[in-house]
């Protein structure tokens, strides 16, 4: 759909059209050079809109030179050829180069063709009109080069070639060496000596032409092809292989639709649409079309290339889409698979469980049951051995009366005992009971079998933060003089 584009023969009497595109084409008709021509052209217009246009130009105001300029690009190249240009055609408005070899000696310059349409003025109105359209038009050629991508088609070895074509407008007579055009004529069909039988004066003419002109060798042998449907030049093919400076052979119609791969009968009925349908396909080589007429097809390409990147990226993005759609499909089917595997494996699990025998206690029960089963294990406490030491220190002290007594096994090997105790004959002196406590607390602390020794209260507070308070009127009461140590026993091992 984006290779779709018209294709147009322009001549002084008429406009024809081809709607082309890859593998399908249509000729929709010719439109002539009057104002009911012009308003029926502007309506196929708006009928193909946004399609881009080239146009074929078939006159006999045509001019062609071959020039060899030094090797240069960029924007040196542009000027070269934009001074070069005016110097040959002056200010001819439909003017064009085409680079076509560089030169294998010497400097290795470059051989360019130079082209234009010495008269354009007939080709006026068609152009207004597709400017006026805002009609992408991307080049103006000669016929000329649509017949040079013709010749391609038909594959032809020799290395000088002259193609004769009779198409509706005359005789057209181009020559092409290795391929590459070097020079063309058209012969209108309305001059006077323009017989069926003269095609072959014509020929013998043009090859003396392009010998005089140096562009042909003299030594060369010119292959000349006959292009016409019509059978109109089938007569100079005799005479022109009785001259030894000539080969000939004429191209017909089969072979013709073979190497263009169109219907024969379409081609039959439209012979001039052969060229058309050569170039359609092809870069453009050679363009007379001033840079002020492309500038709509510039806009067209933009267009075109920003509608192919949004096209990229949505594709882009809807295949990196649907990959993301495709592996949660795939996360979601493996979720689902290891859900059914876990079922079953729980069910599994409660058909197993079942069939347990029947405990005497819950699992949760065994924990307690164990860590008394732990603690049964061990060894019972040696009292007599644990509390020697402590009833030893004790006994240096007569003076202090214990109240009470707390035995807990801490950890392996140790025992926490908490004394609680009072002074037996306190008086209120509370810094000799302090100094009769901490006597104890040391002699404690220097025992073997005692670990440890910490004083957790006593008669008088001594922290840093404590407040001082207390009486110093009234009887004294023997309790105030009670304290308790905390103290770590190893245990006999």
């Amino acid at each position: 759909m984006f290779d779709r584009r018209l294709i147009l023969l322009a001549t002084p009497r008429q406009i024809g059209v081809l709607d082309w595109r890859p593998g399908n084409m249509h000729w929709l008709g010719e439109y002539s050079a009057s104002e009911a021509g012009l308003t029926a052209f502007r309506q196929l217009l708006l009928g193909h809109a946004n399609l881009p246009v080239l146009l074929v130009a078939d006159t006999v105001d045509e001019d062609y030179r071959s020039e060899i300029l030094p090797h240069v690009q960029g924007r040196a190249r542009n000027e070269l050829l934009e001074r070069k240009l005016k110097q040959v055609f002056r200010n001819a408005r439909f003017t064009g180069s085409w680079r076509q070899t560089r030169e294998k000696l010497g400097r290795r310059d470059d051989r360019y063709l130079l082209a234009t349409l010495t008269d354009g003025d007939w080709l006026v109105p068609w152009i207004t009109l597709l400017h006026r359209e805002q009609v992408p038009l991307y080049g103006i050629t000669p016929m000329a080069m649509a017949c040079q991508h013709l010749l391609a088609r038909l594959k032809v070895p020799e290395q000088h070639v002259l193609l004769a074509c009779r198409f509706g407008n005359g005789l057209r007579l181009s020559y092409y060496h290795d391929g590459l055009l070097r020079f063309s004529r058209l012969i209108g069909a309305d001059t006077p000596n323009q017989l069926a039988g003269n095609a072959a004066d014509e020929i013998a003419k043009t090859q003396l032409y392009l010998t005089g002109q140096r562009i042909l060798p003299r030594e060369a042998r010119l292959h000349v092809l006959l292009l016409d449907t019509n059978g109109q030049l089938d007569s100079a093919q005799s005479a022109l292989n009785a001259d030894p400076a000539f080969s000939t052979r004429l191209v017909d119609l089969h072979s013709l639709t073979r190497a263009l791969r169109i219907p024969e009968d379409f081609l039959a009925a439209t012979p001039e649409i052969a060229p058309l349908a050569a170039i359609a396909g092809e870069s453009l080589q050679l363009n007379l079309a001033p840079l002020e007429l492309l500038r709509r097809h510039f806009e067209f390409r933009w267009r075109q290339g920003l509608n192919m990147a949004a096209g990229v990226v949505a594709t882009a993005g809807l295949t990196i889409s649907a990959a993301y759609w495709l592996n949660a499909q795939g996360l979601h089917e493996q979720a689902l698979q290891l859900q059914a595997e876990t079922r079953s494996e729980e069910l599994r699990h409660a058909a197993i469980v079942r069939d347990f025998p029947a405990l005497a206690a819950r699992p949760d029960e065994l924990g307690p049951t164990l860590a008394l089963a732990t603690q049964l294990s061990r060894a019972p406490l040696d009292f007599n051995a644990l509390f020697m030491p402590l009833g030893q220190a004790l006994a240096v002290h007569p003076q202090v009366v214990v109240k009470s007594l707390t035995l807990q096994e801490s950890a392996e090997g140790m025992a926490e005992v908490t004394l609680e105790a009072r002074l037996a004959d306190f008086d209120g002196n509370y810094r000799a009971a302090m100094a009769r406590i901490d006597n104890l607390v040391a002699q404690l602390a220097a025992t073997p079998g005692i670990a440890t020794v910490e004083r957790v209260s006593s008669p008088v507070n001594t922290a840093p933060t404590a407040t001082l308070s207390g009486k110093t009127l009234g009887e004294i009461a023997p309790e105030e003089s009670r304290f308790t140590l905390n103290l770590q026993l190893r245990t006999p091992s």
